[in-house]
C-alpha cells in the first residue's frame, strides 16, 4: 500500500512537471517563431526600400537612412501580408514595427497563466489523490482491524465455550467412575459451575446480536439501585474471598429509571472485570452510587492493573481487548465493555472511564438526573 501510494504521488508530480516543461518549450517556439517574423519583416522592409519597388516623392527613414517611396502603398502591401506585426510610419516619416513587444507580453501571460493552472491542477490532483488513499487506506486498517477482532473473537469464543464444556465433561466423568456421594456432590458443583459459565457467554453473544441488529425494546421502570447490584452479584458469581474485598456504598432508597436485567448484566460485567483484571488475592472493588449537579452516578472502582488512556476508547468497541501481558492470560470475550456502553446508550446514560487512586480503574454510568430519584 505505501508502494502503491508513493508512486500515485510521484506519477501526480511527474505529470505536473512535464505539463510545465511542455508550456515553456511551447513559449519557447512561440518566441522563436515572433523573432522569426520579425527578421523576415524588417529584412522585407528594407529589401522594398532599396529597390525602390514603390516610386514616389515621400521621404522615410529606416535604420539611419533615408528614402523616397510612396508610402502609403508600401505600408498596405505590408501590413495585409502581416497579422500581429505592422509597419507604421511617425509624422516624421520614421518607419517602425509594432506589435513586437505586445506580443511578447502575451506569450509571457499565457505562460504564466498555464503555469499557474498546471499547478493548481496537479496539487488539486494531488490534494484528492491523498485523501482517496487516506480514506481507502483508513478502511482497509479499519478492516483488517475488524478481521483481527473477529479472529480473536471466534479464538475467545472457542475456548469459553470448549474450556467449560471439557471441565463439565471431566466432572461428570469422574463422578461416574467413583460413585461416592462426597465426590459426586462435588462434581456436580463443578459441572454446576462451568454450565452458568457456558451460559453467561452465550448470554454476552446472544445480547451484543440482539442490541447491534435492534431486535428488541427495552421496558424501563423505577427500581431501587440497591436491588440492581445485587442482582449484579448474583450473576458474577462473586466467591467468598473476592466479597471480603469488596465494599458497597448504595443508599436504599436512591431509584434509577431502567430495566433491571440489562442494568444488571451491565454492573456484573464491571465487577467481573474488576475481579478478572486484579493481582490474584488482591482484588479490592468498591461500588458506590449518588446524585450529583446533573447526573447520577453508579460507579465500579478497582485497584487492578488499569487502563491507558490510549486504549479507553478502544476498550468499548466489539471484540476488542487491551493487547499486554493481563489480559492475554484471562478469560474473555473482547464484549463486556462494549455492552456495559450498548446499555448505557439504550438508557441514555453515558460510560465513564477514568483512573482511581492509588491504582486502577474507575468505571462508572452517568444516567440523566430525571432518571435518578431518591424515596
Amino acid at each position: 500500500m505505501m508502494l502503491v501510494t508513493a508512486y500515485l504521488i510521484l506519477a501526480v508530480i511527474w505529470w505536473t512537471w512535464s505539463l510545465i516543461a511542455y508550456g515553456q518549450k511551447t513559449v519557447a517556439l512561440e518566441q522563436s517563431w515572433l523573432n522569426r517574423d520579425l527578421a523576415h519583416v524588417e529584412t522585407r522592409l528594407e529589401l522594398l526600400l532599396r529597390t525602390q519597388a514603390y516610386p514616389g516623392q515621400d521621404a522615410v527613414q529606416w535604420k539611419n537612412s533615408t528614402y523616397t517611396c510612396h508610402t502609403a502603398q508600401l505600408l498596405g502591401d505590408l501590413n495585409d501580408n502581416e497579422h500581429h506585426l505592422r509597419v507604421q510610419a511617425d509624422d516624421q516619416g520614421r518607419l517602425s514595427i509594432q506589435g513586437f513587444q505586445e506580443e511578447i507580453q502575451n506569450i509571457e501571460q499565457r505562460k504564466k497563466s498555464n503555469k499557474t493552472k498546471w499547478l493548481a491542477e496537479g496539487m488539486t490532483l494531488g490534494a484528492l489523490l491523498i485523501g482517496i488513499l487516506i480514506v481507502l487506506w483508513s478502511n482497509l486498517n479499519n478492516i483488517l482491524r475488524l478481521n483481527q477482532q473477529q479472529t480473536n473473537f471466534l479464538l475467545a469464543v472457542t475456548h469459553e465455550l470448549k474450556t467449560p464444556i471439557a471441565a463439565a465433561k471431566l466432572a461428570i466423568e469422574t463422578a461416574l467412575k467413583r460413585p461416592e456421594k462426597e465426590v459426586n456432590e462435588r462434581m456436580l458443583v463443578l459441572s454446576k459451575q462451568n454450565m452458568n459459565r457456558l451460559a453467561k457467554t452465550m448470554d454476552k453473544v446472544l445480547l451484543a446480536t440482539r442490541i447491534e441488529n435492534k431486535v428488541f425494546a427495552i421496558e424501563r421502570e423505577w427500581i431501587a439501585v440497591s436491588d440492581v447490584i445485587n442482582e449484579a452479584l448474583n450473576q458474577a458469581q462473586v466467591n467468598p474471598e473476592s466479597l471480603q474485598n469488596l465494599s458497597v456504598d448504595v443508599p436504599s432508597n436512591l431509584y434509577v429509571f431502567g430495566e433491571m436485567n440489562m442494568l444488571a448484566t451491565a454492573i456484573q460485567n464491571l465487577i467481573s472485570n474488576s475481579i478478572k483484571y486484579s493481582e490474584e488475592n488482591c482484588v479490592i472493588i468498591n461500588i458506590e452510587s449518588k446524585l450529583g449537579n446533573d447526573f447520577g452516578f453508579i460507579w465500579v472502582k478497582d485497584q487492578g492493573y488499569g487502563i491507558a488512556g490510549s486504549e479507553r476508547k478502544m476498550v468499548v468497541k466489539k471484540f476488542y481487548r487491551v493487547g499486554d501481558e493481563h489480559t492475554r492470560a484471562q478469560q474473555g470475550t473482547g464484549l463486556g465493555l462494549y455492552l456495559v456502553n450498548q446499555i448505557a446508550r439504550l438508557h441514555g446514560a453515558k460510560l465513564l472511564i477514568e483512573d482511581h487512586q492509588p491504582r486502577g480503574t474507575s468505571i462508572g454510568l452517568a444516567f440523566k438526573l430525571q432518571d435518578f430519584r431518591m424515596e
